[in-house]
């Protein structure tokens, strides 16, 4: 089977370098800021809370479209140069350590606890920034992070790591968002601390670090995969008790590339292959119940039944990453005519020909839900670029 790798690869370089160009037009101000919030067409709200998710997303963002070199300008060295300044002097508790959840458009604190999911972000964030730029003192926050969440959130009893604090380090039983539960230890706090404990490996291979990372590593793989269904557990008590069944499919196929990542960095035989077969089954499972036959990854699912078919922007993302990955292990060329399909899905259904970037949803049928944002403070340019810049350099010709 001939497979058209590098038409992919175009068109996920086309369509990141339109994501890039509608984050600088319409999200980012002159002031070296951003706006908390941005409509459907384009309108702001410059009066709307900042979100330390959406700040580092952004930051995280730029960082890597210079790092990797799929887009090294002058424009988006400054672009995270003032995203860093503004890192500093809004979200960075200069008393406590660590970052705050939210500061108002004036960039006061309003939410002030600590996160280990905001934390993680934080850290990826400041070890992309340090290797797009070399900067000693971005490195210094990410290592001042990673202390924070060992000295006040590993659990050493159980294993892995506890999800929220106050402003000063106290435990507090918080809800990540609005939809998730109030539980002692989350699936998504763990997956996004692996990868930014991985990225800073990457750039900082300490040898506590590596024993850090390949911990967690662990506990994902063997406590939050479900070794009957191979999808992610979502919500457990403090010794691992999961608290739900639901299934999030985004999450599963994010998490399948995510675990090889670790994996990789760690650089161990026996743990990368063993990684990659776990990544395979996931994949699988997140096709056989999860992937509608438009090529669109539906939300969630219960029990190897979908239970809601909306398709959100991130999953899309993380879809066509997750399948090509898949495919580079296995070398089976179905997974990649997956992936291209998952992209079709993209063009046609969740990127915004009229006003830019991606819708937040669309339907079943394809209908975009319109009234929610471009821009708040979940919705960033994180996944969509990420997987634009992934998939370019995993498909680049051999030798570039």
């Amino acid at each position: 089977m001939i497979l058209n790798t590098m038409n992919l690869r175009q068109r996920v370089a086309n369509e990141g370098r339109s994501i890039l160009t509608w984050w600088r037009k319409h999200a980012l101000r002159n002031d070296g800021t951003f706006y908390g919030r941005v409509t459907t067409d384009c309108i702001p709200d410059p009066n709307a809370d900042l979100g330390v998710i959406l700040a580092t997303r952004i930051l995280w963002t730029f960082s890597r479209a210079i790092h990797t070199g799929f887009e090294a300008s002058a424009e988006n060295r400054h672009i995270i140069d003032s995203m860093w300044n503004m890192f500093k002097s809004a979200f960075w508790d200069q008393t406590h350590l660590g970052v705050f959840w939210m500061v108002d458009a004036n960039q006061q604190p309003v939410q002030t606890r600590k996160h280990i999911y905001a934390q993680s972000f934080a850290m990826y964030a400041c070890a992309e920034y340090y290797a797009a730029t070399g900067k000693q003192e971005a490195l210094l926050y990410a290592q001042l992070i990673y202390e924070c969440i060992e000295r006040y959130a590993r659990d050493s009893v159980h294993g892995g790591y506890f999800e929220s604090f106050s402003v000063d380090w106290r435990p507090m039983q918080d809800q990540l968002g609005i939809s998730d539960l109030a539980a002692p230890k989350s699936m998504n706090t763990h997956l996004h601390l692996l990868e930014a404990y991985t990225r800073l490996y990457q750039v900082w291979p300490n040898p506590e670090l590596r024993d850090r990372l390949r911990d967690l590593l662990q506990v994902v793989a063997t406590r939050i995969v479900n070794p009957q269904t191979s999808h992610f557990q979502l919500f457990f008590d403090a010794d691992w008790r999961p608290l739900s069944d639901v299934i999030s499919y985004g999450h599963d196929i994010e998490g399948s590339w995510l675990l090889c990542e670790a994996a990789e960095a760690l650089g161990d035989g026996a743990c990368i292959q063993a990684t990659r077969q776990l990544a395979v089954q996931m994949v699988d499972a997140t096709l056989a119940e999860g992937l509608d036959a438009d090529g669109g990854l539906f939300n969630e699912g219960h029990a190897g039944r979908v239970i809601d078919d909306d398709k959100h922007w991130w999953p899309q993302a993380e879809a066509a990453v997750g399948l090509v990955n898949a495919y580079q292990i296995t070398g089976n060329p179905e997974y990649f005519k997956q992936s291209e399909r998952v992209w079709d899905f993209i063009e046609q259904h969740m990127s915004d020909r009229q006003y830019g970037e991606w819708y937040w949803l669309v339907d079943r049928s394809g209908n975009p839900d319109k009234t929610k944002w471009k821009v708040e403070p979940w919705k960033c340019p994180y996944h969509n670029t990420r997987a634009c810049l992934e998939l370019w350099q995993r498909l680049a010709p051999e030798g570039e």
